[in-house]
């Protein structure tokens, strides 16, 4: 299977400050699912997702023991949405230019919020995360779906 290209705009998208949630599932087959706090784009198209460790222990020890991985990415302020797949993920730590990527995207994160009439407290309160717990999530996607609700939710984005 060749590896998708993903589209610019979508590359963009990723990095927006919107909502990450990140799936997998467990040694027993159950899904198991976590929330990132900042999406990085590394050479060659592999993403770099950051994760707090410590409210993400299930799906960072199913993807560390070699679970397949989905991620779901969503601008709060229209609900555009596209997923991206692969077989395994790579877990390992944060580095420490990651940090100003997290502060960037999580404060349009929290912009994202306000227009939608979130107060700031409720806007902090979805994007708490530790410093010193982040944690580190790459892969390269093996396929991407457009997620955005409509009529073309769940199709498979091959250009």
């Amino acid at each position: 299977m060749a590896k998708p290209i993903l589209a610019p705009a979508l590359v963009a998208l990723a990095q927006s400050g919107c909502g990450i949630a990140i799936a997998s599932c467990g040694s027993d087959g159950a899904p198991v699912l976590g929330l990132g706090v900042a999406c990085r784009l590394r050479p060659g198209g592999v993403f770099r997702f950051l994760v707090d460790r410590c409210v993400n222990a299930e799906v960072i020890e199913a993807l560390a023991s070699g679970g397949p991985v989905a991620v779901t990415l969503t601008v709060t302020r229209d609900h555009t949405s596209f997923q991206i797949k692969a077989s395994k993920a790579h877990t390992g730590p944060r580095c420490n230019d990651d940090l100003p990527e997290v502060d960037r995207q999580q404060a349009l994160f929290r912009d994202g919020l306000s227009e939608l009439g979130y107060s700031e407290a409720q806007g902090v309160g979805y994007s708490v995360y530790e410093t010193a717990n982040l944690v580190a999530v790459e892969f390269a996607p093996e396929q991407v779906f457009s997620q955005t609700p409509g009529p073309g939710a769940g199709q498979e984005i091959t250009k």
